[in-house]
């Protein structure tokens, strides 16, 4: 939102934000097309009525803008919508398999990997999962097809924000495309059961604990 889109009191019209990366626009990193997910994340949005359920938990408070859902979508790790502080964030992701039989070890999947995630072992190209963030640069990197997808879709994040007390958001689960609106609707539902007084759904993730919020989410 623009600043002179905001009202003259401070407060802001709208209750949630969309936000993309710029990968629709030929971004050499993007992974998948987030800006076709943007129509039905906005269905969604629009269908549980947020914008008019948050108003009301604030009561006769002025919409500000540390008050509103956002929603980030980045079509890479690189994750430069700032998934990472929105209430449910995404970024592209591929799962990567060597496949022996075609390699000739040149290594240049081990020397383009920003993560050191891949190394050769013996006879081999170990990927450590716990480093390898998904980029996909070792499958473009390799001359022979040895790296291939396994999987192609995102990491959803939930419970980021800014403020007094900012927090990082958590991990939640892998998605395919076509699976994103039905997780946003797990955490739309999940934030306003559990919502008291407007607060972000970080907040709330801290008050029930992770782990209990994340089987709250995920078992819509």
């Amino acid at each position: 939102m623009k600043p002179e889109e905001r009202l003259s009191s401070g407060a802001i019209p709208i209750a949630y934000e969309i936000k993309t990366c710029f990968g629709a626009k030929g971004c050499p990193n993007s992974l998948n097309r987030s800006f076709d997910l943007i129509p039905a994340l906005e269905e969604v949005v629009k269908n549980s009525q947020l914008d008019e359920f948050i108003k009301n938990k604030l009561k006769n408070q002025p919409l500000r803008p540390h008050h509103r859902l956002k929603v980030s979508v980045s079509d890479c790790p690189n994750g430069c919508s700032q998934l990472y502080i929105a209430d449910f964030g995404l970024h592209g992701f591929v799962k990567v398999k060597w496949d022996s039989k075609l390699c000739n070890f040149c290594e240049e999947c081990v020397h383009v990997c920003e993560e050191e995630a891949l190394k050769r072992v013996d006879q081999k190209i170990r990927i450590d999962r716990k480093k390898c963030v998904g980029c996909g640069a070792c499958i473009k990197a390799c001359p022979n097809g040895v790296l291939k997808e396994t999987f192609k879709g995102y990491k959803i994040y939930v419970g980021g924000k800014l403020g007094r007390h900012p927090r990082l958001a958590s991990f939640l689960t892998y998605a395919l495309p076509e699976e994103i609106p039905v997780y946003l609707e797990k955490l739309l539902s999940f934030y306003k059961e559990y919502n008291e007084k407007g607060e972000r759904t970080g907040t709330i993730i801290e008050k029930l604990g992770w782990q209990k919020a994340k089987k709250l989410i995920l078992t819509r």
